[in-house]
């Protein structure tokens, strides 16, 4: 069977066309056209349809059901132009945040009295760093990755399996003034439990590419889980607090909710991505 590439450059030269003439009409560069011909690329589904419009070719025998298969797990899992937008700067605001962050606390242990309570305090702080530390580095990894076009759902798996093991090591570390059975207790059942199946379940979704329904409702209930434990804890803290203050925990809350609704939005969107190119190969 004839691979994409080569059928795309058949098709546009027996239209007469040039690679800069196809590119034009598509509204690409010359370059993205170049590295389909090459192997290198595939164009997503809605312009692979447009090209096989342009060079009057049938769907069917410009891209085989394999390759669709192809199209989606090497291509970015978010393709629309507004949503990579979004997504990039969610990115780095998040990482901003964070790492402003990180300042603040590495600030604060400065002054922290030098007594057997500080000490603990100050474990507890640096355990806060490490894990806003994981998270920016996922962030700022996720972020290069949307900036440059190459979001694959391998890429984007990577990045929230990370930020999950960030949440366990940050979100667990909160607990501390509970008693020593209801910490572990509060800690296996609302953080780390969650947060684990949470990281199996994008392994075998995103990465192994297992498109059964039970990895999208583990993600999907850990997603909503992981805004109501971002509100709740912080909400009273929000009126109790100056402007200022007030102000940092409502971008901290505002930044948590969007990321799971990221999270949300990426997996339904790759599942969806995935049914299609099935549903193609299927009737093929």
């Amino acid at each position: 069977m004839v691979e994409f590439g080569e059928q795309l450059r058949r098709a546009r030269e027996a239209k007469g066309m040039t690679q800069q003439s196809l590119a034009e009409q598509l509204y690409v560069t010359r370059q993205s056209v170049s590295r389909w011909e090459c192997g290198d690329r595939y164009p997503d589904l809605l312009t692979t349809k447009k090209i096989s419009q342009i060079l009057e070719v049938s769907l069917d025998d410009l891209l085989s059901g394999k390759e669709m298969i192809k199209v989606v797990e090497r291509n970015p899992v978010i393709e629309n132009k507004v949503a990579n937008m979004i997504m990039t700067v969610l990115y780095a605001f998040a990482a901003l945040l964070y790492l402003i962050t990180v300042f603040d606390i590495v600030f604060r242990m400065s002054y922290v009295p030098n007594n057997a309570m500080a000490l603990v305090s100050i474990h507890f702080l640096v355990i806060q760093v490490l894990g806003l530390s994981i998270s920016i580095a996922a962030f700022v990894y996720g972020l290069i990755n949307a900036v440059k076009g190459s979001f694959s759902p391998k890429k984007v798996g990577a990045v929230l399996i990370v930020y999950f093991v960030a949440c366990i090591i940050t979100d667990t570390n909160q607990l501390m003034p509970l008693k020593a059975w209801q910490y572990f207790a509060v800690m296996a059942v609302g953080v780390v439990l969650p947060n684990l199946l949470a990281g199996i379940a994008t392994f075998f979704c995103f990465i192994r590419a297992d498109n059964r329904k039970i990895w999208l409702w583990l993600i999907a209930l850990n997603s909503i889980w992981g805004i109501v434990h971002s509100i709740i804890p912080l909400y009273p803290d929000f009126l109790g607090t100056g402007k200022l203050s007030a102000l940092s925990i409502y971008l901290r809350i505002v930044l948590s909710v969007a990321i799971y609704v990221l999270i949300l939005y990426q997996t339904y969107t790759l599942y969806k991505k995935r049914l299609i190119a099935i549903d193609v190969n299927y009737q093929r």
